[in-house]
């Protein structure tokens, strides 16, 4: 990954724990990871190098995800901090 020859790659949230490749240009989250922190930790390790880059979450079934996608808001308009 770190030369550019591996379009893409699956992880767990170990992206979560400070695992830094900073030529990702996009994450995409399988469902909402429990809090805000931890949504925007994985989502910050797109476009480290101050290139343009994307984040997906893919919501589930679960009523947290579905609350989620239907009340953005909810995300967007709180502290990066807070569960």
């Amino acid at each position: 990954m770190r030369e550019g020859s591996v379009r893409g790659v699956v992880t767990t949230n170990a992206l979560e724990l400070g695992v830094d490749i900073g030529q990702l240009g996009a994450a995409v989250l399988a469902g909402y990871p429990g809090t805000i922190a931890s949504a925007w930790q994985q989502a910050g390790r797109a476009g480290r190098r101050n290139d343009v880059s994307a984040v997906v979450m893919v919501a589930g079934a679960s009523p947290l995800d579905q609350y989620l996608v239907t009340h953005p808001r909810y995300f967007f308009e709180r502290s990066r901090s807070m569960a």
